[in-house]
């Protein structure tokens, strides 16, 4: 490829309220250092939102509807934060980094098009029928962490308002593929399903995101409701974080397979 390197600048920004009592209490100031954090930490895939742009300007527009990508979360980010998308070619696509203004990299990855070597590995929940949340969720601990079965799906009416409302509030995207008729669902939005899925059935007061692998299957648009379906792959301890890995579908409403993707996250916090 040769592409040349491609670089945005973003100031980082919550992306949600700052309070105690909102879901994931790691993304508020108080809730965010009682384990240990400066402040509040942005969310993993908004910051991954802001990084789209870059991805699509060195990739094309195929990236959206054939395209993968393989990142971790390496260091928290906080509001006011400048981070710098860096995409550079490599073989076989673009490597790419999110850094501070410090040179301390937040997030890398690889990014490309057609089908990414880690696509055979996914899996694909067998269970696809939406049920409606669990009311009560249950919490999610290490003994109830459904290992090698599928969570229960979960049907996500997503309208045109809404895939306009993700681009301007999460990813402060301007690009008009967000929006009108046609618009698109944004890379943020979808890699975001995986932690709703889970909360679909489960709770737990503070998660971070470690990190994902995104293969998208075909054009993911709004103006119909999806099936989000997933399977948990795996579940370990380190550094005194508890991990998950939780595989996810999305589909539309014919039943075609618009995106698969592996996510890992911490939804229980060490040092709390």
């Amino acid at each position: 490829m040769t592409t040349p390197t491609i670089e945005r600048t973003t100031t980082a920004f919550l992306d949600g309220e700052d309070s105690i009592e909102i879901d994931n209490i790691i993304h508020s100031t108080e809730g965010a250092t009682k384990f240990g954090f400066s402040g509040a930490l942005v969310g993993g895939v908004t910051v991954y939102s802001w990084a789209v742009p870059a991805l699509i300007e060195a990739l094309g527009e195929d990236w959206l509807d054939s395209g993968w990508i393989d990142f971790r979360l390496r260091r928290p980010v906080y509001p006011g934060d400048e981070i710098t998308t860096r995409v550079m070619p490599s073989d076989g696509g673009v490597e790419f980094t999110m850094a501070k203004e410090s040179g301390e990299v937040c997030i890398a990855g690889t990014a490309g098009l057609g089908e990414a070597d880690f696509y055979a590995d996914l899996a694909v929940a067998q269970n696809r029928n939406p049920v409606p949340p669990a009311d009560p969720p249950t919490l999610l601990t290490p003994q109830n962490l459904p290992i090698g079965e599928d969570l229960p799906a979960m049907a996500v009416p997503m309208t045109l308002a809404d895939a306009a409302a993700y681009a301007d509030q999460f990813a402060r995207d301007p690009h008009p593929r967000w929006r009108g008729d046609a618009a698109r669902l944004h890379p943020g939005w979808i890699a975001g399903r995986c932690v709703r899925l889970t909360k679909h059935t489960y709770s737990y007061p503070a998660g971070i995101h470690a990190g994902s692998q995104i293969q998208m299957l075909g054009p993911a648009r709004a103006g119909q409701t999806l099936t989000v379906s997933g399977h948990v792959t795996d579940g370990y301890r380190r550094k005194q974080h508890e991990y998950c890995l939780l595989d996810v579908t999305i589909s539309d409403e014919t039943g075609r397979d618009l995106a698969c993707l592996r996510h890992r996250t911490i939804y229980q916090v060490g040092g709390g």
